[in-house]
């Protein structure tokens, strides 16, 4: 009903005033409190509260209220002056038109179903309010009807379930949960929530889930009561699960629910986890979930939000996942450390599956327990349970700035991140290039033997390396990484070379390549040469497609990385492997077979042409008998030298700090003025040149 109508043009109010009843089925629950009565918006997955109104026009207070799928109107009692009131979704309380309350005593307790409003008050009876009049008129006279004086079951509110139409309540005194009949007001025992108290609030959600807020301590406790678990509550098996530790308490709770709504409101984002069911992931098992803040994260990348628990969050939405890296092994009874990059200040808990059972309920498992971190790197050691057995297995990590937070529940700031772990043993550890959460860049200037532009852009790529060893013989590498950018004329390819490593060291059949996740069908060894050379990708161009000139080198060019790469190289038993080279190994550019690289170079180079880190000596296909000394290259194959001018500047950098490489065609000393002091003095000067850049010089992705 409108507030006001317009006739003969001339603004009349109306006599009854009604508010807009609510534009949809909302998703918070309403939580009444105190006199006069203070209305708040509680978000049931995380405990969140949000103060809605605190002046509903009436000084009193209002209780045993109940929403209206019907009309979209909450119904309420006014405790002051026993007048039954409704609210919209301006929550200011309209005075209904009821004959026929009692006057000896208030109600507490109420909800609305199928336009009725029902009533009930211990020792004094079950009463039901038809609402269909207020449809016509809301000013239409209501009346009350009793329907039972049996009312023993010491209740401070029930709520309807959206499914089968019965009224659900829990009796504070035995935590015993009640089902009630709204036609004759039979009460049933159905089974022990095993809590008591004062269970002044209660919702239920579309699916079937009762909702209920203690007043002594605000936990929200949740009681599956949905069909799926029909066997249960037929066998009286009813456990109110906290759901929440965190929900508002009061002396005087009361709420109402729109139980048609799904329980996570759209518009409030959540970050839930993303390990395997077992370990209580999605909402169904009470898995974590945070309330996004805005402020409080871990990595460097906010949360993103998600609809439920699901596995692999990163590939769905933003890539979020970046808080934790795993700094050194997980070997049962040894130290380790963790890397935990964070938001903000606040608190950190964490469990590990020590013994791989599939959830985190196990004795040891929970190693940090609300942890203080600061804002930025958060070096955390831990020594990892002697108990732990060998083998792939899940951690659980919960930051936020609450405190008392289990691996399951809900948290009203922060985020979850779920990450897979190996536990180590008999004798493994891993070895991690740059850290387990940092990714190194290697950069490429690929005009060598001539300098020409040197913005060092031609070919970037970001990469990291996990090397798994047996007693400190290699046993498995995984290489993964990104081209980052492109910003070459030339086609070129990229490759990693394992020096002291020969072809026939490789497990072929076990060994893979993957793009964007998807195995191809070559694992990229390189069948021409001797050593073990793995080729990525033998024309980079192929992934570097943009609408502008160049790939990611442009200033307002902000394309998407296309490839992203994982090689994961295994051995054969018994192979040599004992003169490999220390990570990073050797990642070198070629020219593409059968393409043209320069007018400096006379011939269609392929893999004749190659450009490597500074000082790294090539692969056996390079052509050393054409294309050393030619243009400003100084390479000395006696005096160890490679890929260097005589002033020392390199064809190739590596990286392995967050680096921003310079827009095209800017000379990467005129982004990095310290970087020719660094090259000059062979390194001994200049350290930090690539932290200082000249502003708006280099590409920031």
């Amino acid at each position: 009903m409108k507030r006001t109508s317009l006739i003969f043009g001339l603004l009349v109010a109306s006599t009854n005033p009604t508010a807009a009843p609510f534009d949809t089925c909302p998703s918070k629950a309403y939580l009444f409190q105190s006199t006069p009565v203070q209305i708040y918006g509680v978000n049931l997955v995380t405990g969140s509260t949000t103060l809605l109104e605190d002046d509903t026009g009436l000084a009193s207070g209002i209780n045993g209220v109940g929403f209206d799928f019907e009309d979209r109107y909450i119904y309420g009692y006014d405790t002051s002056n026993k007048k039954i009131v409704r609210l919209g979704q301006d929550f200011q309380a309209e005075t209904l038109n009821v004959s026929g309350l009692p006057s000896d005593h208030t109600f507490y307790v109420g909800d609305v179903y199928n336009h009725v409003y029902y009533l009930y008050r211990k020792g004094k009876g079950l009463f039901s309010i038809d609402l269909y009049p207020l449809d016509a008129n809301p000013s239409a006279a209501l009346s009350v009807t009793k329907i039972s004086n049996s009312a023993s079951v010491n209740l401070t509110d029930f709520a309807f379930h959206p499914g089968d139409g019965s009224l659900y309540g829990i009796d504070n005194n035995s935590g015993i949960l009640y089902k009630f009949d709204p036609a004759n007001g039979n009460a049933t025992a159905i089974g022990d929530t095993g809590e008591t108290g004062t269970f002044g609030a209660g919702y239920f959600d579309v699916k079937g889930n009762y909702y209920v807020s203690r007043n002594q301590d605000g936990k929200i406790y949740r009681i599956n009561l949905s069909e799926n678990n029909a066997v249960n509550i037929a066998a009286g098996i009813v456990p109110a699960v906290e759901f929440v530790s965190n929900g508002p308490s009061s002396s005087q709770n009361d709420g109402a629910r729109c139980a048609n709504a799904p329980v996570i409101d759209e518009d409030d984002p959540i970050d839930f986890g993303d390990a395997p069911d077992s370990y209580s992931t999605t909402l169904s098992s009470n898995g974590p979930r945070h309330e996004v803040d805005g402020i409080t994260w871990l990595g460097t990348v906010a949360p993103d939000g998600d609809s439920d628990g699901q596995t692999n969050d990163n590939a769905i939405g933003t890539a979020d996942e970046d808080g934790v890296g795993f700094v050194s092994a997980l070997d049962p009874g040894l130290s380790s450390i963790i890397n935990v990059t964070a938001s903000t200040s606040g608190y950190l808990s964490a469990w590990f599956d020590w013994n791989r059972d599939g959830d985190f309920d196990d004795e040891g498992e929970q190693v940090f327990t609300d942890e203080p971190l600061n804002s930025g790197s958060n070096p955390l050691p831990f020594v990892v349970s002697s108990a732990a057995t060998q083998g792939p297995s899940w951690s659980r990590f919960r930051f936020s700035q609450q405190t008392g937070l289990n691996y399951d529940g809900g948290s009203t700031s922060g985020e979850v991140e779920d990450h897979p772990i190996t536990i180590t043993g008999n004798g493994y550890s891993v070895q991690y290039f740059p850290s387990a959460e940092d990714y190194a860049t290697v950069a490429y200037e690929d005009n060598w033997p001539y300098t020409a532009d040197y913005d060092m852009n031609d070919v970037v790529v970001k990469f990291q390396i996990t090397e798994t060893q047996l007693s400190g013989h290699v046993e498995n590498i995984r290489i993964t990484g990104d081209l980052a950018a492109y910003g070459a004329s030339y086609k070129n390819g990229f490759a990693i070379r394992l020096p002291g490593v020969a072809r026939n060291a490789i497990e072929n059949g076990l060994t893979t390549l993957s793009f964007n996740g998807i195995e191809q069908d070559s694992n990229g060894l390189e069948s021409i040469s001797d050593e073990a050379i793995f080729i990525i990708s033998d024309n980079l161009s192929d992934h570097a497609s943009s609408s502008c000139s160049y790939f990611r080198t442009e200033s307002g060019c902000d394309d998407n990385v296309a490839l992203s790469f994982t090689l994961n190289i295994y051995f054969t038993e018994d192979s040599d492997r004992s003169a490999i080279q220390a990570m990073p190994y050797d990642p070198f550019i070629f020219a593409t077979p059968g393409t043209y690289h320069g007018d400096g170079i006379t011939f269609q180079p392929g893999r004749k042409w190659e450009v490597h880190l500074a000082d790294q000596a090539p692969t056996e296909q390079f052509d050393d008998q054409n294309l050393y000394g030619v243009g400003v290259d100084a390479s000395n194959p006696a005096q160890g030298v490679y890929f260097k001018t005589a002033t020392n500047l390199p064809w190739a950098l590596l990286i392995v700090e967050a680096w921003d490489w310079p827009l095209e065609r800017v000379d990467l000393i005129d982004a990095y003025p310290d970087f020719r002091i660094w090259a000059e003095s062979a390194g001994q000067q200049g350290t930090g040149w690539h932290t200082n850049p000249t502003p708006n010089k280099c590409y920031i992705p």
